[in-house]
C-alpha cells in the first residue's frame, strides 16, 4: 500500500497544486474505504468461522435448513416481516421452517408451543431458543432464534431489532443480553 502511495505522490508533484490536492483527497478517501472494508472482512471472517463450527460432513435436512438460514445474514429487520424484504424474529423462523416443509405458526409465543421442550444441556442444531421480551419483569416470550452450533458454546441465528445486531445475524447464547432473557428451547425437527 505504501509503494502505491509513493507512486501517487510522485505523480502528484507533476500536476498543478489544485489537481494535487484533489488527488490527495481522493487517496485519503480511498485509504479510509480500504481500511473500513478490511475491518468488515475481518468481522465477516470471524462470523464465518462461527457459522461453520457445526459438523457439515453429513448433509441432513437440519444442515440444509441451517445453511439456508445463515445464507440470509444481513437481510434487514422488519416488524411483522415474513419475506426476503425483511423479517421479524418469528417471521424468519416461519419462513425458514416452512421452506423445508416444517409447518410452524407465526408469532414467537405460538412457536414456543410447538415441538417438545429441550433442556439447555441437550440443545442441538435446528432447535429453537426463546427469550423474554424487553418489558420489565416480563416472563412472556418475546424473541426466538435457531441454534446452528453447540460446539464450545451455543450459537443461534435470528432476526434482531437491535442489541446484538440488526436484521438476520448470529449471536452466542452467552451474549449478556440473551443470557439474561433466555426462557427455554423447543425441538420442532423430529430427526436431528
Amino acid at each position: 500500500m505504501l509503494r502505491y502511495l509513493e507512486l501517487i505522490f510522485k505523480g502528484a508533484k507533476r500536476l498543478s497544486q489544485q489537481r494535487a490536492i484533489y488527488l490527495l483527497v481522493a487517496v485519503g478517501l480511498l485509504v479510509v474505504l480500504v481500511r473500513n472494508q478490511s475491518e468488515a472482512n475481518k468481522t465477516n471472517s470471524a462470523a464465518a468461522q462461527q457459522i461453520f463450527l457445526y459438523d457439515n460432513a453429513i448433509d441432513t435436512k437440519t444442515d440444509s435448513l441451517i445453511t439456508y438460514a445463515l445464507s440470509m445474514k444481513g437481510i434487514p429487520y422488519a416488524y411483522e416481516g415474513k419475506s426476503l424484504n425483511g423479517f421479524d424474529c418469528s417471521g424468519f423462523i416461519y419462513f425458514v421452517f416452512n421452506k423445508f416443509g416444517i409447518e410452524i405458526p407465526a408469532g414467537s409465543a405460538n412457536q414456543f408451543l410447538e415441538g417438545t421442550p429441550v433442556d439447555e444441556s441437550n440443545l442441538a442444531k435446528g432447535d429453537l431458543v426463546f427469550f423474554k421480551g424487553y418489558e420489565n419483569d416480563s416472563d412472556r416470550v418475546g424473541h426466538v432464534g435457531i441454534v446452528f452450533s453447540t460446539e464450545d458454546e451455543i450459537f443461534f441465528v435470528h432476526s434482531s431489532s437491535g442489541g446484538g445486531g440488526r436484521g438476520i445475524t448470529t449471536n452466542s447464547l452467552e451474549h449478556p443480553q440473551y443470557r439474561a432473557r433466555f426462557l427455554g428451547a423447543r425441538r420442532v425437527i423430529s430427526t436431528l
